[in-house]
């Protein structure tokens, strides 16, 4: 009860202030995606503090590049895909009128002026969204940079502020559960590294498979395949359902049936090959689990906490593995500084 009552309050105290604790949060993951680059580079006796800003500089370059890529092959490709929206609506509508519905001109033409009359009448909704918007972004960006901050000093004294809020923790239980948390830690790194390989491999298979097809939005859908893949199941799901949809409003029904298929064979990719290969027994979470947790995860914090609920519950599962006495050795994670050690 009061373990639960702990978290708990800790919970409320994060969720008040989640303009600091969701920047911090997702500092920590990037923190733990660019670990190992950090630690190979200060190998190669690369001052800690310059390796930080690499990685940093890094990650910049590689996410605006992608932005700026895909913002401007939509702003090239426009007017194209609104010629070809045009174009594959009147095929719909003719496709309508000559189906089994019997749907006649006279009813498409009252169907539409109905959705007109609801956009006219939304346009106040429509003006207090946007508003509101703008303030997200804002927010957005001011947590943004607070990210990346943290990121940084994470990646350059990451140990030594995990050494110093060690004090907390009672002397007599101290050497196990820091042992724990820094297994813990290598199994959050392992699975956010493997996390970020299956994203590049699904947003590339994505890409290339729309690129195949023909279509003029493969880079976008590539990037928006890499991003959604983040969140295990659902994304790649989801980024599936919308290419799928872009495909068939901009080239029609059988190329989206081929797009389809490229999405069917990306996940079993994933799923057989990519995620059992990279992960591994250390880390192993069971899908039940995966599915649970990323429910819970959106419940709690939307899709932030989608986001986020899997990297938690790897680290909680290994933290958990390693102070149970009786979980097998092969399960257990290794800690980071067995790790330093072998690779020195």
């Amino acid at each position: 009860m009061v373990i639960a009552a702990f978290i708990y309050g800790l919970y409320q105290v994060l969720h008040a202030a989640s303009e600091v604790s969701v920047p911090v949060a997702v500092a920590l993951m990037l923190t733990a995606a660019m670990w190992p680059l950090a630690n190979w580079l200060s190998r190669h006796r690369i001052h800690r503090g310059i390796a930080s800003g690499i990685c940093l500089l890094l990650l910049i370059i590689l996410v605006g590049g992608v932005f700026t890529l895909v913002g401007a092959q939509i702003a090239l490709q426009w007017r194209e895909l609104g010629n070809q929206s045009v174009a594959s609506f009147k095929q719909a509508l003719q496709w309508l009128s000559r189906s089994p519905l019997h749907t006649n001109k006279a009813q498409l033409t009252d169907l539409m002026h109905k959705a007109e009359t609801a956009m006219a009448g939304s346009q106040g909704r429509i003006a207090s969204t946007a508003a509101a918007a703008g303030t997200q972004i804002g927010r957005f960006s001011a947590g943004l940079v607070m990210a990346l901050f943290a990121t940084f000093f994470f990646v350059y004294e990451g140990d030594k502020l995990a050494e110093k809020s060690a004090v907390l923790i009672p002397r007599e239980h101290r050497a196990k559960i820091l042992d724990a948390a820094k297994r813990g830690w290598v199994a959050l790194v392992a699975y956010v590294r493997a996390a970020v390989i299956v994203a590049f491999v699904d947003g590339l298979g994505a890409g290339i498979g729309a690129a195949i097809i023909g279509s003029s939005m493969s880079v976008a859908i590539g990037a928006l395949t890499f991003i959604l893949a983040f969140v295990p199941i659902v994304g790649a799901l989801t980024a599936g359902v919308v290419a799928v949809a872009v495909v068939l409003v901009t080239l029609g029904f059988f190329k989206a049936l081929i797009m389809l298929i490229v999405f069917v064979a990306v996940m079993q990719i994933e799923g057989h090959i990519l995620q059992p290969f990279l992960l591994g027994k250390a880390v192993s979470i069971h899908p039940l689990i995966v599915l649970l947790g990323i429910a819970v995860g959106a419940i709690i914090s939307g899709i932030v906490g989608a986001l986020l609920a899997i990297p938690i519950v790897a680290f909680g599962v290994a933290f958990i593995k390693a102070l149970n006495p009786e979980t097998p050795a092969d399960e257990v994670p290794p800690n980071h500084d067995d790790l330093a050690a072998e690779h020195a």
